[in-house]
């Protein structure tokens, strides 16, 4: 009575493309970190008790439906005159243009230009009800 046994095979795990790739991620690592060669250095840093007082860097205009301009600075509202606008952008690198929602077009795109034309690039346009 021959009985066969078959003979099982033993499952094994190849481990070869998981070390591979393990190698791989530690010479990524190896050659994409930089290494701070100072670390941390304590110094005291000296302070002055002058302050320097700097110009307003950022105002609003603002134009109403009669289309009148009023410029808001240091939380105060005046009356401009739009013609002599670069006397009121001297030192200012901000402007923010708020105008009625009634308003035309042309009148918010002519005060673009000439705000633009005093070299000012950080410009801001809100409308209000």
């Amino acid at each position: 009575m021959g009985k066969y046994r078959k003979k099982r095979e033993i499952m094994s795990l190849d481990l070869t493309p998981l070390i591979d790739v393990v190698f791989l991620l530690l010479i990524f690592f190896m050659v994409s970190t930089t290494f701070n060669k100072y670390g941390k250095i304590d110094i005291d840093v000296p302070t002055s008790k002058v302050t320097i007082k700097t110009e307003e860097s950022k105002i609003e205009i603002i134009v109403d439906k009669n289309e009148s301009y009023f410029m808001l600075k240091d939380g105060k509202t005046s009356p401009i005159d739009i013609e002599r606008l670069g006397e009121y952008l001297v030192g200012v690198k901000e402007v923010s243009i708020t105008g009625d929602k009634n308003l035309r077009y042309q009148v918010v795109m002519d005060l673009i230009t000439k705000v633009k034309e005093q070299g000012i690039e950080n410009l801001g346009i809100n409308f209000y009800e």
